[in-house]
Order: structure tokens, then sequence, then C-alpha cells
């Protein structure tokens, strides 16, 4: 669970990001279209290398970004879910969920909706132009966001194909993004929590 929580980290970066419209770089194009979209869901497939042990984790999944920031991301049957008023985090080997009511003037949750302000958080440069960026942390970024990530950009497309970055144990996280849809209209139900019945809650302050 710890390792798939930091890869949620990294997904993030890309939703609502302010960028100049007639921009022809095409990293900002990409931002563009996803600041724009009501909705966008990305499929990924997640790995963790361990150098320490000398192995691979790998994990699929699902993550919604709306625009009015709220999120949910099912990976490996762990969700993690903001519906604008509660955090949640489930646990599926342990059967056991967290929740964390946000107060009426807290901002939200930006473990993924930070993403909205890219600029305030990394600067990016680009290693390759349209192929491959860099993204180093601002001095004033949140400690938990990983200190540099490398983004690959599809050749012949406008999308995001990997994204790399090394995660506080130094393992090597990449997220490969398998396919993205975006929507114009938000489900309500889309957020909403549905846990087994058996499932320990567990009420955070």
């Amino acid at each position: 669970m710890r390792n798939k929580l930091k890869s949620l980290l990294i997904l993030g970066l890309f939703w609502q990001i302010g960028l100049t419209a007639y921009s022809t770089d095409k990293f900002s194009l990409i931002k563009n279209r996803i600041n724009s979209a009501t909705i966008v869901r990305f499929d990924v497939l997640i790995t963790i290398e361990s150098r320490i042990f000398n192995d691979i984790d790998s994990l699929t999944g699902q993550i919604l970004l709306a625009k009015d920031g709220r999120y949910r991301a099912e990976l490996g049957g762990d969700i993690y879910l903001n519906d604008g008023k509660t955090n949640w985090e489930y646990s599926a080997e342990n059967n056991q969920a967290t929740k964390r009511e946000l107060l009426e003037e807290e901002i939200t949750d930006n473990r993924l909706s930070f993403f909205k302000d890219l600029d305030s958080y990394y600067k990016s440069s680009p290693i390759k132009q349209d192929l491959i960026y860099k993204l180093i942390k601002l001095d004033n970024s949140d400690e938990a966001l990983p200190y540099s990530m490398t983004v690959y950009l599809t050749s012949k497309t406008h999308q995001i194909s990997k994204i790399e970055y090394f995660d506080l144990n130094e393992d090597l996280n990449s997220v490969y993004i398998t396919e993205e849809f975006y929507e114009d209209i938000i489900e309500d139900n889309i957020f909403d929590i549905n846990l087994p019945d058996s499932v320990e809650i567990i009420s955070l302050p």
C-alpha cells in the first residue's frame, strides 16, 4: 500500500495546469488539454523496482481526476478517494479503511489535486523537445513530493506514455499510462465509496 500511494503522487501532476493558450510545445499542449477537461481517466500500469531487495512489484489500476478537485484512484484493489468532503483510503489486504472529514475552509487534499498548479511545485525543462522532460521540485514545494521526475511523451500522439521517479526509499517508480479518456460530464456516483460490509473503518482527526 505504501508504494502504491507514493506512485499516486505523480499522476496528478498533469491535472489543471495554467498554460499559454497558443503554445506549440507538445508537453504544454498535453497539459492544457488535461486542464480543460471536466474529468480525465488514466488507465495505468505501475512498477516499483527495489534496488535493496532486487525485485520488481507491479500493479494495474485506474485514476479519475475531476476539474473541481475530486479524485478516485483504484490500484491493485486499494482505493484512494476524495469526494470533496472526505478523504478515504482503503486497503484490500487489511480490509481496513481510513476516513478524514475535510474542514469547511480546508484546501482539498493535494495528493492528486495539487497537480492543478504544476508550476508552483516543479520547474520543467525539455531533455529532448516534445519527447522527454525533466521536472525539478521548487524549494517551497511539499516535502512529500519526489525531488525530480522524468516524463516521456509518445512520439506520434499528444499523450504521456511514462513517468519515472525515485521515492524516498530510492525505489524506481515507473507509471505507464496505457489509456486516457476525457469527459465533459461528471457522474455523481463516480465518487461514491463502496466498501465491503466487513470492513473496519477508522476515523482520523
